[in-house]
Formats: structure tokens, sequence, C-alpha cells
């Protein structure tokens, strides 16, 4: 258990109070990059229910609800419903993710949380948005579909082949990184104006936002169609590459200068020949195109992927190997970094995991707990919230709050 006086002071965040009731993945993360930095984040789990991260496989949970506290309340009852708006005259932000209409369906609504207090910030998370069309401003949404509705999914199609999901989870952190982000702007205007902020936070509008230009080049100009298939603008040499050992190196070739390199470091003419119109790059299924991409599976084929790498590094060309999650813990790039650090799971043993990103110089974020139990902190949450021990003792003997 910790409280509120127990926990560490650091990070830019520091003195900032999140209360989020999400589950799953884009609410908790947003929380957990807010905790990184200092926050005091409070997780609001469902005390009848177990959140999704605890049970489903992998190791989510360890990573997405480190740094916060927890308490395992019941919002189906008087008691919770209090209990919460209490939790939430001290906040500053408030994080929500459920279908429209769920808060508000027990008096939770905007004006009931500003009625406690009027500067708070108030973020609803949900797959389709908080209005729109009825038909889908209630359908549930998973991190896939809103990667199918926003056209992500067809982006990352192969024509005649089975669609699927970009991997890990795109559109779920997209939304988490947005809901973060006007989370802190919406906070920076309340200590400014006094006054709070509602906002609505999308899966699919928030994938739909990190689409680059494509989604413009078909909307504006006629015919210019994203090509399926196609992510590399159909250039030789804007691929990946197989080695002799049996891993692969994948390379950036754009513009002229660096055309120019890669023909150089092949023994290849530039401009000469076949590749006599070829500026910028050279198309794939071209008679230039053709050439040059056999002469770089020959040349990658006759090396290691970190020798190719190397190669293609010392010629000042972008690539990189294609690493696993096991290379990356002896590599000297994450190591000098501290990309990967260690911290203590909550009932004892170590976690390795992601180290917390973006690096601050001067108050840099920090690692001071693992993933709570299921409301480990109710009872400190509970006395923070002036409740006495005999009120405490009613609120477990009636479900309103839970522990595991």
């Amino acid at each position: 258990m910790a409280r509120k006086s127990e926990i560490p002071v650091f990070g830019p965040l520091a003195g900032l109070r999140v209360v989020h009731c999400s589950q799953s993945v884009a609410g908790p993360f947003a929380a957990s990059m807010m905790a990184d930095f200092g926050a005091d984040v409070i997780w609001v789990e469902n005390a009848a229910v177990t959140d999704v991260s605890r049970i489903a496989p992998g190791m989510a949970a360890q990573l997405d609800r480190r740094n916060m506290r927890t308490i395992a309340l019941n919002l189906t009852t008087a008691r919770g419903r209090e209990l919460l708006l209490r939790m939430i005259e001290g906040a500053d932000i408030f994080m929500e993710a459920s279908r429209p209409g769920q808060y508000a369906g027990w008096g939770l609504t905007d004006e009931a949380f500003w009625a406690r207090n009027p500067r708070l910030v108030i973020a609803h998370i949900s797959g389709f948005g908080q209005y729109g069309d009825p038909d889908y401003v209630r359908r549930a949404s998973y991190d896939p579909v809103a990667q199918a509705f926003s056209g992500a999914m067809y982006m990352n199609g192969r024509p005649g082949l089975r669609s699927f999901p970009a991997e890990v989870s795109i559109s779920d952190y997209y939304t988490g990184f947005m809901a973060a982000y006007a989370c802190l702007a919406a906070y920076i205007n309340a200590q400014r104006s006094g006054e709070g902020e509602s906002i609505d936070v999308s899966q699919y509008e928030s994938t739909l936002r990190c689409q680059a230009g494509w989604p413009l080049d078909a909307w504006n100009r006629s015919g210019r169609v994203f090509e399926q298939g196609k992510g590399n603008n159909n250039n030789v040499g804007f691929n990946s590459y197989m080695c002799k050992d049996g891993k692969e190196v994948y390379m950036v070739i754009i513009g002229p200068k660096l055309f120019r390199r890669l023909m150089e470091l092949l023994g290849l003419g530039y401009r000469e020949g076949v590749f006599a119109d070829c500026v910028n790059n050279c198309k794939e299924g071209t008679p230039a195109g053709e050439v040059l991409e056999a002469r770089l599976k020959e040349f990658c084929a006759a090396r290691t992927s970190e020798e190719a790498e190397a190669a293609f590094v010392a010629a000042g060309l972008p690539c990189s190997r294609i690493l696993n999650h096991e290379d990356m813990l002896e590599h000297p790039h994450y190591l000098a970094r501290e990309s990967i650090t260690r911290w203590p799971r909550v009932g004892g043993g170590e976690i390795i995991g992601q180290n917390v990103t973006p690096k601050f110089k001067n108050r840099p974020g920090r690692i001071w707990r693992g993933c709570p139990t299921v409301g480990m902190d109710n009872d400190d949450i509970l006395a923070e919230l002036g409740c006495t021990q005999e009120e405490i003792d009613a609120c477990y003997a009636e479900g309103v709050v839970a522990k595991k």
C-alpha cells in the first residue's frame, strides 16, 4: 500500500493528481505516461469485474499500470459514486473509457463533476466518440475495429490477402497519446482560466489523424489513392532485405543524394545505362528497378545482417537490422541509453521492461512502483477521502470496494 505522502516527488508532473476509470489500453496508457513523470495517479478499477489486462496473455498491466495506486470501486452503488465524486474534488484530471452515456446514466455527468471541482479536466475515451450517428456512437470498439474504420487496416493490407491489424495495438496507443496530450493542454488552460474542460477522444479519429497526407491525397487529388502493398511508394531500396544469417535489414532510399550513394556502394553507375532516367530512385517492375533489386538482394545475401547494416551505414544510408526483443537486451545503443530497465514487482520479484520515455534532463521521470494488485490501496485512498475505519469496514461489507 502507498499513501499520497509516501509517493516520491519527481518529474515535471509532480503535484498533479489524475483519477482514471479505464481498462484495456488507451486510458491506462495515457495515465501511465503521466505517472511516469510524477503525477499521483489513482486507478479506479471495477470491483466486480477483473480488468482485462490482468487476465489477458502477456504482461501489459505490469507496464501500463506501474507507478499507480488503485482502488477497486463499485460505481453501480450510490456510495461508490459518492466516493468517486469525493476523489474528483482533489483531482486535476479525470479520464474514463466506456460506451458513451454510461456515466451520465449513473448521474455522473460533466456538470456533476464540475459542481464538485470547476477546474476539473475530463476526458471521455471511446471507439467512435461521444456524438455522431447514433448507430455508431454506442458501438463497442477495440483496437482492430478502430483500425478498420479509420482506414489504417486498409493501408496495411495486401491485395488479395486477408486483412489484419498493424501491431501492436496502434489505434489504442495513438488514442492514449491523444488523450494525454489533450488532458495536459486543458490542464494548463484550467490553471490560467479556472475553468475545466470536457474532452471527447475517439479511437478512430486518433488513428485517422496519424496517417500523414495519404487521406488528403485521396480527398483532394483525383485518382491519387493509396495502393495497398506499396507503402514504399514502389521504390526499390525502400524495403527489407534478407541476409545470409537469416535476418533482415530495412533501408530507406529516397532522394537523389541517398540514391547516388547506394549506386556507388553497389558499383552501379548513377544515371548511366539502364539507370539514365533514374534521379531519385528506381521503381519496382521497371528494367532499372529489376537490376537494382537483384543487386541489392545479392549484396545482402553475401553478408550477415550486421555486416550489411554496417556497410549501408558507412555509406551514409538510413538502415537498421530488424531487431527482435531478445536482440535489444544486448544491443549497445539500448544499453547506452538504458532503454530497458528493471523495477520491483509488487509482491516480490523483478520486472524487466521499457524505461520511462521521453528523457528529461532536469526533471526526469522514474519508476517507483510496479503494477498494484486489485484494491491494494483501498484503505489508504478511502482514509485520504476522510472515511473513518467504520465507514471503510462498511464499504467492504456492502461490496462498494473489493480487494483480491
